[in-house]
């Protein structure tokens, strides 16, 4: 079964759908660019993850189904085109005033994750031997999770957004549940799997450099905006670094799994990338707190760095997973204890930049030793 899908490389029509949730995401980001008297307020950084996570959870799907089942044939190149479509509903639906736009954006999820059960019941019916089995597990699994968002339409008030995020949360479990005992019998192909999500991190990373290009732009360029930009485009190549020097090592690693530390993994880097950009929004425009700008700075790096440690944990070797989560949790204590501590907006970011910088640079030597001594 795992030759049915060793070819497979990444298509321009996934490149295509991938352009389309990047500007979802990018106007969900911009939710934590709203801030009062100096903070973020709770309910903003609720609506956030609220909003992200459907985001999150729809492009996975996808995305994983075509990794196992892929063929670019007409039917799925249809299933791309309609699922684009209710993205395009989701995103024009993304407001702080959730509650409004919540018929469009429930439908646009809904859309978009029922294409995804159609294109497992079509290889349920098609298919043989395990692939029949894992498509019938995960077309079922996914109906009822669709099912359940739906009927939201159906409870008055605050209670329809319970009832969407429960089926989104059986929707995420039932995968989970399902592992060992259905999805591990055909693996997913891991250097498609990563490449997918590099290029969708990459054109998050592409979105943080927006947001220094328009910081010059939009006030006059002084030293302090200068700074401001150096400090941002260091955090996005540092990111790049750490990322893709951690992508890279374990890209050559022979694993055979479900996939599911870089699938959910993927959640909290995507999460922190919208985080980080927000950091570096309000580095040019001074609208928060030294505390509040040290908290959001604390997020965007923690969220980061655990998102690297679920992704990009050795494999084989206990010894490594030790070292990298060791090292993970003294950066990760660092910025915990120091962020808070600083008097001032600047000072903050500066050593925030230090702080990815450092992770960065410490993977690439690390993995550059261990090649070494492969040698």
């Amino acid at each position: 079964m795992c030759h049915f899908i060793s070819h497979k490389k990444v298509t321009w029509l996934e490149l295509f759908y991938d352009l389309v949730y990047v500007a979802a995401v990018s106007i969900t980001a911009h939710v934590l660019a709203h801030s009062h008297h100096g903070t973020i307020p709770v309910d903003v950084i609720l609506k956030y993850i609220l909003i992200f996570v459907p985001l999150w959870w729809a492009w996975t799907g996808f995305t994983v189904y075509v990794n196992r089942f892929g063929q670019d044939d007409s039917v799925q190149r249809i299933a791309y085109f309609v699922q684009m479509v209710f993205v395009i509903m989701m995103a024009a639906s993304i407001n702080l005033d959730f509650g409004a736009y919540y018929l469009f954006f429930m439908l646009g999820y809904v859309g978009i994750r029922l294409s995804t059960v159609f294109m497992y019941m079509r290889g349920w019916m098609q298919r043989d031997g395990e692939p029949r089995r894992i498509s019938r597990y995960l077309a079922i699994s996914f109906l009822i999770g669709a099912l359940i968002s739906f009927s939201s339409v159906l409870v008055p008030g605050d209670g329809k957004f319970i009832v969407l995020y429960t089926g989104i949360v059986v929707d995420i479990l039932l995968p989970l549940l399902g592992r060992r005992r259905v999805l591990s019998k055909l693996p997913v192909h891991h250097p498609h799997l990563l490449e997918r999500y590099g290029l969708a991190t990459i054109i998050l990373l592409g979105e943080l450099i927006l947001v220094i290009v328009n910081g010059l732009r939009e006030d006059h360029i002084t030293g302090a905006t200068v700074v401001s930009a150096v400090l941002g485009f260091i955090i996005a190549v540092s990111v790049w670094w750490h990322y893709f020097e951690s992508s890279e090592h374990i890209a050559g690693e022979d694993r055979k799994s479900s996939g599911q530390s870089v699938i959910y993994g993927h959640l909290l880097t995507f999460m922190s990338l919208g985080i980080v950009a927000n950091v570096v929004h309000y580095g040019f425009h001074h609208e928060l707190t030294p505390r509040s700008f040290a908290w959001l700075s604390v997020a965007g790096f923690v969220v980061y760095a655990i998102s690297s440690a679920i992704i990009f944990l050795p494999g084989k070797h206990q010894a490594q997973i030790v070292r990298s989560l060791i090292r993970t949790a003294v950066f990760v204590l660092v910025a915990v204890i120091v962020l808070p501590l600083l008097p001032s907006v600047e000072m903050i970011y500066a050593v925030l930049a230090i702080c990815f910088a450092g992770y960065g640079l410490a993977e690439g030597i690390v993995r550059k030793r261990g090649k070494q001594a492969g040698n």
